[in-house]
């Protein structure tokens, strides 16, 4: 199925990002939710079209957490008013933020793991007020999705990191899983809070993997805790789920993007200015001529500033220089933006979706390469190319010095000046 195949490589993601370096100790915010660890989707809906038992669930799967928007996910209020699904605050937000938005950022200010987090914004009902993802980055921590209607906060944890969801049609599927055993778990917005209202599991027979008449995996199917037929799983899924029209968050951001965008409707780096250099210097000379200037290699956090500069590029008729830009592996596994006023910079495969996935040319980086005479020469530095037949930049790892690994270079390399104005 589908499923299955897009499970397997999230999972097989998961395993490269553990191998390049990635941090599985990230915490996430022990908040007040129903149900704090993700649990099998194998239960039994209060709600379910398809069930027509009356009595209670025995469990439920992830659930909302109900966190008050006053006090944060941390917040150690023994209350009363902790115990209901939503709490609303009489917190005033600024005039220049819609209360969302303060809800949303006074979050992130309780969110002891938020800076190793990326961010996206998505729009699950028919509402205007969008969704916001928090993706943790590895499969353990999966993702914290919250969701706002008149006062109230509501934070549904996933299982896992991978979901999809019906753009304004107010369904959500968290559909994941490994080692023979996955699950749907479908969920919509009500009164305010995420409800679960189906789900069910799929996995090898107890006595280990087996194959059918077609060599394809035999899994047991169980829905609603009841056993059945693959076919009639995938009827009941269906009923609840129109699976086809499901899709992903689109654009991912890092914690100080997805605040500026929270606070002042824009990215971080909106204002800024750019000047494009065409000069036959190394990274480590383009890095120190640009601070020369009062500015610094750019650093392209975001889609909407990658955007910019490629549309600069084109703009100024310098799509056949490759440009160096504030990125290298120095001291560090993997490739980093050295963003100024951050001593560590961003890592880009610490936050991939918002920073790696999408911006790297086919194949890169590869960390090593030949010259032109067939020398191989390390790539520890980053510039960013226009293709042509995409029609695009991309971002490509490249050695220190381009010109003594290509000569005929020669004319074609430059750098990007970015300048907070």
């Amino acid at each position: 199925m589908k499923r299955q195949k897009l499970a397997l490589l999230c999972g097989m993601a998961a395993l490269f990002l553990t191998a390049c370096g990635r941090n599985d100790a990230i915490a996430i915010p022990d908040v007040e939710t129903k149900e704090n660890q993700p649990q099998s989707s194998d239960v039994k809906a209060e709600d379910s079209p398809d069930d027509s038992d009356d009595s209670e669930p025995k469990e439920k799967p992830p659930q909302s957490s109900g966190a008050k928007e006053e006090d944060g996910p941390d917040d150690s209020d023994d209350s009363e008013n902790k115990e209901a699904s939503g709490t609303e605050t009489d917190m005033e937000s600024p005039a220049d933020k819609e209360p969302w938005e303060q809800a949303y950022l006074d979050y992130l200010d309780g969110f002891e793991a938020s800076g190793s987090c990326t961010y996206s914004l998505i729009y699950v009902d028919e509402d205007e007020i969008p969704e916001l993802v928090i993706d943790s980055g590895f499969e353990a921590g999966g993702c914290q999705i919250l969701t706002w209607h008149d006062g109230v906060l509501d934070v549904l944890q996933t299982s896992r990191l991978y979901f999809t969801y019906i753009e304004k049609g107010n369904l959500l599927c968290n559909s994941e899983g490994n080692m023979g055993y996955y699950y749907d778990n479908v969920y919509a917005i009500k009164d305010g809070s995420w409800d679960f209202i189906g789900g069910g599991t799929y996995q090898d027979p107890p006595d280990g993997p087996k194959l059918d008449e077609n060599d394809d995996y035999f899994f047991e199917y169980h829905w609603l805790e009841q056993p059945v037929e693959k076919a009639e799983y995938e009827q009941r899924f269906h009923a609840v789920y129109p699976e086809e029209e499901g899709k992903t968050p689109e654009v991912y951001y890092i914690e100080v993007e997805m605040r500026s965008l929270l606070e002042r409707k824009e990215t971080a780096s909106a204002a800024h200015r750019y000047e494009l250099i065409v000069e036959n210097l190394t990274w480590t000379e383009a890095y120190a001529a640009c601070e020369e200037k009062g500015g610094y290699l750019a650093t392209l956090t975001s889609w909407e500033e990658f955007r910019r500069v490629q549309e600069q590029i084109v703009s100024e008729e310098k799509t056949a220089v490759t440009f160096f830009v504030g990125a290298n592996r120095a001291d560090r596994f993997g490739f980093g933006w050295l963003e100024p006023g951050t001593p560590e910079g961003y890592g880009m495969l610490d936050l991939y979706k918002a920073l790696f996935a999408g911006f790297w040319l086919e194949g890169e980086p590869s960390y090593e390469g030949l010259t032109e005479d067939g020398r191989e020469v390390k790539e520890e530095y980053v510039a960013i190319l226009y293709r042509t037949a995409d029609g695009r930049c991309y971002l490509n790892d490249v050695p220190e010095d381009i010109l003594s690994a290509a000569p005929s270079y020669a004319g074609r390399i430059g750098y990007i000046c970015e300048y907070d104005e």
